[in-house]
C-alpha cells in the first residue's frame, strides 16, 4: 500500500509560495527514497510533469478538488496507508487514513486577525478541529514546534526545512549593480511598508525588487499605487518561476526581510545559501535560521537607517567558506528520511 502526499492545493496554478514549494520538494525527496510514495496533484498543474514514473496522480484541482479528494476513484485505487499533508490541512471528508501533518507556522493563531476569512477558516479553525485526529504533527523548526504544541495541546516534533528551489541551477552571480531583493506574498505579516519606505531612502541607482504573488490586506489593495509612484525604484515581479527567481537572487547585492513573524522564512535561507548579504528584522525565528553574517534590525528602524544598513551589508559580502558551511545545514534528503522513519 502507498504513502500518499496531498498536493492538490499546493500545485494549483500560480500558487508557489514557500509552503507550496516545501510540499513539492518534500515529495520529490521522499519519492527518491521510497517507491511506494505517490502525490495527488491539481490536474491543471505542470510543476511535476518531469516525473514519468507513475508517482503523480492528477485529480480535479482547486478547493473543490481538495474537499472531495477522498471521494475520487483515484483515491480508492491508490488505497493509501498514510496521508502526508505538508501544505494544507486534509479534506475534512477524509476519514480512516492516518494523517501526518506538517504545520509551518503559528501565525493563524497568534496573528490571525491579519488573515482573510478563507485563510482563517482553513489554517486556524479547520486545523484546530482536525488536529486531535492527526496521527502525527511536525513543524519545520523547533521554535514553531514548541509554540504549536502549546496551542494544539499535543506533541509536535521538529522535521526541518530547506531551500525551496534547486540552488545548483543558479546562474553565475552578477552583483555589479546595487539592488535589493525581497521575497514573499504581498500581505501584512511581511511588513512591506518598511521595504517601500527603504526604497524611497536608497539613492540612485539602487532598485528594490519584490517577488511574490498578491495576497490580502491593505498592503495588497494599495500595492499597484505604491508601484506607480516609485517607477524605477521599486519593481514587482509577481509570481516568478524558479529560473526567474534564481536570476533575481544572483543579480541582487542584498536580501531584505522585515517580516513581523515567520515560521521559517525560506527565501531568507535561499538568499543566504547563495551568498547574499542579509538584512532582516530582529525576530526570534530569524535569529535561529539566518546566516551568521546577517544584520538584524529592529522593527522600529527608520527608513534612512535601514537603507544605510543595507548599503553597508552589500559592501561586505560573506566569505565563500562561510556560505558553504551555512548551505550544508539544510537538506531535503534529511527531512524526507526523518518523515519516512516516523511513518514506518
Amino acid at each position: 500500500m502507498t504513502i500518499a502526499i496531498d498536493l492538490v492545493l499546493a500545485t494549483r496554478p500560480n500558487a508557489s509560495t514557500g509552503i507550496e514549494r516545501y510540499a513539492i520538494n518534500l515529495f520529490r525527496a521522499m519519492r527518491a527514497r521510497a517507491t511506494n510514495v505517490v502525490a495527488f496533484v491539481d490536474d491543471r498543474s505542470t510543476v511535476l510533469d518531469d516525473l514519468q514514473d507513475g508517482s503523480m496522480i492528477k485529480v480535479p484541482g482547486g478547493f473543490r478538488g481538495w474537499l472531495g479528494l477522498s471521494r475520487t476513484a483515484a483515491w480508492r485505487q491508490a488505497r493509501p496507508r498514510a496521508l502526508v499533508c505538508p501544505a494544507f490541512p486534509p479534506s475534512p471528508l477524509l476519514f480512516g487514513t492516518p494523517v501526518y501533518r506538517i504545520i509551518h507556522d503559528d501565525f493563524p493563531w497568534t496573528r490571525g486577525q491579519a488573515m482573510n476569512l478563507r485563510g482563517r477558516m482553513l489554517f486556524k479553525h479547520a486545523e484546530t478541529r482536525m488536529a486531535p485526529r492527526y496521527r502525527d504533527i511536525v513543524a519545520p523548526t523547533t521554535l514553531m514546534a514548541e509554540s504549536l504544541a502549546t496551542i494544539l495541546r499535543r506533541q509536535v516534533a521538529t522535521i526541518g526545512n530547506a531551500p525551496g528551489i534547486d540552488l545548483s541551477t543558479a546562474p553565475a552571480p552578477d552583483r555589479s549593480q546595487p539592488g535589493v531583493i525581497a521575497v514573499g506574498t504581498i500581505e501584512p505579516r511581511k511588513n512591506y511598508a518598511a521595504v517601500v519606505a527603504m526604497a524611497d531612502a536608497l539613492p540612485a541607482p539602487w532598485v528594490v525588487r519584490v517577488v511574490g504573488r498578491s495576497g490580502w490586506g491593505p498592503v495588497a489593495a494599495e500595492w499597484e499605487s505604491q508601484l506607480a509612484t516609485r517607477a524605477g525604484k521599486l519593481e514587482w515581479h509577481g509570481h516568478a518561476s524558479d529560473t526567474a527567481l534564481l536570476a533575481l537572487y544572483q543579480h541582487a547585492t542584498c536580501f531584505v526581510s522585515m517580516s513581523l513573524a515567520e515560521g521559517f522564512n525560506m527565501p531568507l535561507v535561499e538568499a543566504g545559501s547563495l551568498g547574499l548579504p542579509v538584512v532582516c528584522s530582529d525576530i526570534e525565528i530569524h535569529r535561529r535560521v539566518a546566516p551568521p553574517w546577517a544584520r538584524f534590525v529592529p522593527l522600529s528602524i527608520d527608513a534612512n537607517t535601514l537603507a544605510q544598513t543595507v548599503a553597508d551589508a552589500a559592501a561586505t559580502p560573506p566569505a565563500a567558506d562561510a556560505v558553504a558551511a551555512y548551505r550544508h545545514q539544510f537538506s531535503w534528503h534529511g527531512i524526507a528520511q526523518a518523515l519516512l522513519a516516523r511513518i514506518g
